[in-house]
């Protein structure tokens, strides 16, 4: 069975925030927001200034897919383990990763940074992320256009 990506981290999640902070503020972005529930922190959100304007955009950690992940490949489900808190590690970790990675191709010039985080623009009061508007409305306003010529 092979191994998650990150998946022997020791690295807790607000240290990882923490380097997902300095990377962010390395490229300039602005206004970073630690977002937190029940102590835990849950998101990161922050700006990023286009053409004169403020484009607020929220990184989710969805934890919860890695724990099932981890849960899957357990072979006595009910052993105890602290298989919520290395999955909230685990995710945080590979969030880092991929910032850094995109980060890699905003400084190349090969993607604008807001290019890169546009599923993540936040398009509500409530924070609610494009691809989260997207989704919810089963993609209706992606449909292709040339279909209906047909």
């Amino acid at each position: 069975m092979n191994r998650l990506f990150m998946e022997t981290t020791k690295i807790e999640p607000e240290q990882t925030v923490s380097e997902i902070q300095r990377v962010l503020g390395k490229y300039g972005v602005g206004g970073v927001i630690t977002e937190y529930e029940n102590c835990e922190v849950v998101g990161v959100a922050f700006k990023v200034n286009v053409s004169g304007k403020d484009i607020p955009f929220r990184l989710p950690c969805r934890w919860l897919a890695v724990h099932q992940v981890l849960l899957s490949r357990r072979k006595r489900p009910n052993k105890r383990s602290n298989d919520e808190q290395q999955a909230k590690r685990i995710a945080w970790r590979q969030v880092l990763r991929w910032v850094e990675a995109q980060m890699a191709l905003v400084e190349t010039n090969m993607v604008k940074i807001q290019e890169v985080f546009m599923p993540y623009v936040q398009v509500s009061l409530q924070g609610q992320t494009l691809f989260e508007k997207l989704e919810q409305k089963g993609f209706a306003s992606l449909e292709d256009k040339r279909e209906k010529k047909l």
